[in-house]
């Protein structure tokens, strides 16, 4: 929505969304691939982004979504089953934090290279054969015990999830229009929570001790190819010389995701980064919060429980907000009203309080990766889309894998409410360097 104060030049549309912290820092006209310099991305009356797209891509997009529910509850049951059997095996927590870390490693190696298979062979083919692999992994986790095959293991997945879902995001910005961005990512992210929640719940049609549950976890994945198969032809983005001469799949390669997320909206590498390290802070650490205040084990599993709901509600009015306004004004408002929560938590410790805050907490930080996501895909050319999704993905991973340790160390200095000086320190710092871009950048006409 452009506002009268607002001014949008041909020149200006070729710039980054936003500046760096370093302003000295020249802005690149276009980004540079494989050691060649790029023309800039032309901006033509009506961005091809912003056309109507076709009937059939909708419905190929909501039956995709259908294949990403069924292999996302997969991999949420077997999330949980993993931690479970290796603790009925008295495996030492040591032992269990490097098995199930690797499937960050696998996360972060998968984002830098994973693209590049999604460049080569199309979206269908690229989520088929992950999730083929997928399959495969379930089904040796109850092969062979020793820990050392299931870090390979989760290595292996962690490579293939962030394909998927490189995947997926890839294709739904393609799809939607800059006007409708936000609730269609909005979609994605409820259907993700869903998905993870639903499979919590199959925890208990048989013992983790046995060969029953990943053998279901190894069907729900084969299972999520049926509708992909079916799901019509892929969007295919708009043609250029460096596809042509095979340039968008040394694009995709490396670190030239995260890079080209920098030159054209780096707010979106400190907004990810920060989504990354407050939802695997809040995951991994909140649970020890609540014991150190005196919650029992099954407050804790009924908090969690209700906190994926609390994070599933607001997703679509938030994105409905963020396509009516400028995407970084909604930034700053979920950032705030997060250090608001942080800090009463910091310092509160009455039982339903801490509860209440801690709901309305979640509900808005787990906002904040559909907003950003879509902001970076507003400022892009519509041709990097799927090694952009790939370099978000990699900016989220490192912010998740650095969160619990941060977290933790804080927690170790002031104690329990440590957690939410963390949080209230990523979420101020985030708050601020996007009322900086607000200030000197323009928005992004839609």
């Amino acid at each position: 929505m452009k506002t009268a104060n607002e001014s949008w030049t041909r020149e200006s549309a070729s710039q980054p969304c936003a500046p760096t912290l370093n302003e000295s820092v020249s802005r690149p006209v276009a980004p540079i691939v494989g050691g060649t310099l790029e023309p800039p991305a032309q901006t033509p009356t009506q961005p091809a982004s912003n056309l109507a797209k076709p009937a059939n891509s909708l419905q190929a997009t909501a039956i995709l979504l259908l294949g990403y529910a069924i292999l996302i509850m997969g991999n949420g049951l077997l999330g949980t089953l993993i931690s479970l059997r290796l603790i009925q095996q008295q495996t030492p927590s040591l032992i269990v934090g490097v098995v199930q870390s690797a499937y960050y490693v696998g996360f972060m190696v998968g984002a830098l290279w994973g693209g590049g298979l999604i460049s080569r062979v199309g979206h269908h083919r690229a989520f088929v054969t992950f999730a083929a692999v997928s399959s495969c992994c379930a089904l040796g986790y109850a092969a062979w015990d020793a820990p050392a095959i299931w870090a390979g293991l989760r290595f292996v997945m962690g490579f293939c999830l962030v394909g998927i879902f490189t995947v997926v995001e890839s294709w739904l910005h393609q799809v939607a229009t800059n006007a409708q961005r936000g609730r269609v990512f909005s979609a994605y992210l409820i259907t993700n929570y869903l998905g993870v929640g639903t499979g919590q719940f199959l925890i208990g049609i048989a013992d983790p001790a046995g060969f029953a549950l990943f053998s279901v976890v190894s069907a729900l994945f084969s299972a999520s190819l049926i509708p992909v198969a079916l799901a019509g032809n892929a969007p295919v983005p708009p043609a250029t010389e460096a596809h042509a001469s095979g340039g968008g799949s040394r694009l995709a390669r490396g670190l030239s995701g995260l890079s080209t997320v920098y030159k054209w909206a780096p707010l979106g590498v400190y907004g990810c980064l920060a989504a990354g390290l407050l939802n695997s802070g809040f995951y991994t650490m909140q649970p020890i919060f609540m014991r150190r205040l005196g919650y029992t084990v099954p407050d804790v599993s009924h908090f969690m429980g209700f906190a994926l709901l609390a994070a599933l509600l607001p997703q679509w009015p938030v994105a409905r907000l963020a396509d009516l306004f400028d995407r970084r004004t909604i930034i700053v408002a979920i950032t705030a009203l997060a250090t608001t929560c942080s800090l009463l938590l910091f310092v509160l410790r009455v039982g339903s309080l801490v509860e209440a805050l801690g709901y309305v907490y979640v509900s808005v930080v787990f906002s904040l990766y559909g907003v950003v996501t879509s902001y970076v895909n507003d400022c892009i050319p519509a041709d990097q889309r799927i090694s952009v999704s790939a370099g978000l993905l990699l900016i989220f991973s490192l912010g998740a894998s650095a969160g619990p340790t941060l977290a933790s160390a804080l927690m170790a200095l002031a104690g329990p409410g440590g957690l939410y000086l963390f949080t209230a320190i990523v979420t101020g710092t985030l708050a601020m360097l996007t009322m900086k871009s607000l200030r000197t950048t323009p928005r992004v006409i839609r």
